[in-house]
């Protein structure tokens, strides 16, 4: 496999494990009102810190896929 399909490949897998964050089995974790973080109930922070890991991500892989080119 060459190096960009093995780069994508982990994005993909990357994703697919941001997503299952964020649905039932897993989102039943995060999904409650306390604690209170910031402000806001666990289940928004939960929500929050997801976004914010898959944009790190983003940026991550874009970083790897620009040294490649």
């Amino acid at each position: 496999m060459k190096r960009k399909d093995t780069i994508n490949l982990y994005f993909f897998l990357f994703s697919l494990f941001i997503l299952a964050l964020l649905i039932f089995p897993i989102y039943s974790i995060g999904n409650r009102v306390d604690p209170f973080i910031f402000g806001m109930p666990f289940s928004l922070f939960w929500i929050i810190v997801c976004i914010l890991m898959q944009f790190v991500g983003i940026l991550f892989f874009l970083f790897i896929d620009k040294e490649e080119s």
